[in-house]
């Protein structure tokens, strides 16, 4: 940085609220933001929940947090994961949800994995313009992103065969090797949160990124099989608390921890679940889905496409519009079926969600949507859910966040996810689009830490 520019990035800084830190204007400042997927705040906000998560309360004793993150439509992992990179809405960064629109199943049930959709400058991205080292573990949308190390996440099958192509797929060549002789044991497959851990601890050791993804993602099955709150995700949050608690460890062991701030995120939180609605069913019904002897779609003139507690509807001719409309707006009328808002483009666009979808809708609580077409409504098949629309407090998402950046202590109150990537910009003095969030002001009066 030249010594005409540095005074105006200290300035800037100030602006933000982020107090500029010898190492921030050397240009040495280091973010790990560390992504729990599922993680809702009650996790480190309620006192209950205090021996699961002592590595989340250290955090905010010595930091800020949020009491609540509304997150984006659909509150899913990779629309989310992406604006908590982006700072912008789906609608705007191109990852509209998790999986691709594929009604035929012809891509055998392909996600956004590539760094490619992303239409909008990410986080590690900005960083590496501006010359410096970054990194992911298991971070979504990230298979082919410019990034010095990447294990990116790749779901693939559950066959150990996964692995070599994830052994591919990772930067640089070796990666997964390297660390697991650092480790002394080999990387199997699935992968967990235990590999997960070890490899960005290594990473931090070894690479010295300035800034490092990392997803974790053991608490959302469990809430998924077992239900939010049961023992099962009780034990698995304690469990991932002290992963936490292990990367905290290493940027300590590194010798960064006067130059690294923590962020802890989530994508979203979670529902209890009991019925599911499939509105393919009634397309079906109506004759604007057909299906084989196999059940596979053979032609489609309406699909919805689920995304959990919402999904969207795709029309593709205009003429059947009005017809489609009317179809979603006689569901609604029935409570049985559980829907709680239809959308149209107007609306979705106002949310930043699908731009290409002709309809959207959100289910009540309890319900969860689903893709197929064998009956309108059965028994849900999972015990948690999310997807839904962001506004419920239940699906509100987390955020913690301390170190030299934050001179701030307390609570937040309740945050925009659009307002974290801004947040870490700053801190790494990097740029993000014009049109992302407003940065938190991590050095105005907040309450005192517990």
């Amino acid at each position: 940085m030249s010594r005409y520019l540095a005074p105006l990035v200290v300035f800037a800084l100030g602006l933000l609220g982020i107090p500029p830190t010898a190492a921030q204007q050397s240009g040495e400042a280091r973010v790990v933001l560390i992504s729990i997927d599922g993680l809702m705040p009650s996790s480190y906000t309620d006192p209950a929940l205090a021996p699961q998560t002592p590595n989340l309360r250290a955090l905010t004793r010595n930091g800020v947090w949020a009491d609540g993150v509304v997150g984006v439509l659909p509150t899913v992992t990779y629309p989310s994961h992406t604006t908590l990179i982006t700072g912008v809405d789906p609608a705007r960064h191109g990852i509209y949800d998790n999986q691709i629109l594929d009604p035929e199943g012809r891509s055998n049930g392909a996600w956004y994995w590539y760094a490619s959709a992303i239409k909008v400058p990410t986080l590690p991205m900005a960083a590496r313009a501006r010359g410096l080292r970054a990194a992911a573990v298991t971070w979504p949308v990230t298979i082919g992103m410019d990034l010095d190390v990447n294990a990116p996440e790749y779901i693939g099958s559950r066959h150990e065969e996964s692995l070599g192509m994830l052994r591919v797929l990772s930067q640089p060549p070796g990666l997964l090797d390297a660390a697991a002789n650092m480790r002394g044991k080999p990387f199997g497959w699935p992968q967990t949160d235990r590999d997960r851990t070890d490899l960005a601890s290594y990473i931090i050791r070894t690479h010295d990124p300035h800034v490092l993804l990392v997803h974790l993602i053991g608490l959302d099955s469990a809430q998924h099989g077992s239900g939010p709150g049961s023992a099962d995700a009780l034990r698995t949050m304690h469990e991932i608390d002290g992963y936490v608690g292990e990367i905290v460890a290493a940027v300590r062991a590194a010798g960064h921890a006067d130059s690294t701030t923590i962020t802890v995120v989530s994508d979203h939180g979670f529902l209890p679940l009991e019925r599911q609605l499939q509105p393919n069913a009634a397309f079906k019904a109506a004759g604007l889905l057909t299906v084989n002897e196999r059940g596979a779609v053979t032609s489609w003139r309406a699909w919805f496409h689920s995304s959990g507690g919402s999904g969207y509807v795709f029309v593709k001719d205009a003429a059947d519009r009005p017809r489609v409309k009317q179809l979603l707006a006689d569901l609604q009328r029935d409570a049985a079926h559980g829907i709680r808002e239809v959308w149209d483009r107007e609306a979705l666009a106002a949310r930043g969600a699908h731009p290409d979808a002709d309809f959207g809708l959100d289910v009540v609580d309890g319900f969860y949507t689903g893709a197929g077409h064998d009956v309108l409504v059965k028994a849900a098949s999972n015990k948690g859910g999310h997807g839904f629309a962001p506004d419920r407090p239940a699906l509100h998402s987390s955020l913690v966040m301390a170190g030299p950046a934050v001179v701030r202590r307390g609570s937040l109150g309740v945050v925009k996810m659009t307002q974290i990537a801004p947040t870490l910009a700053g801190i790494l003095d990097v740029r993000l689009a014009a049109d992302a969030g407003t940065p938190i002001l991590l050095a105005a009066p907040g309450a005192t830490a517990r």
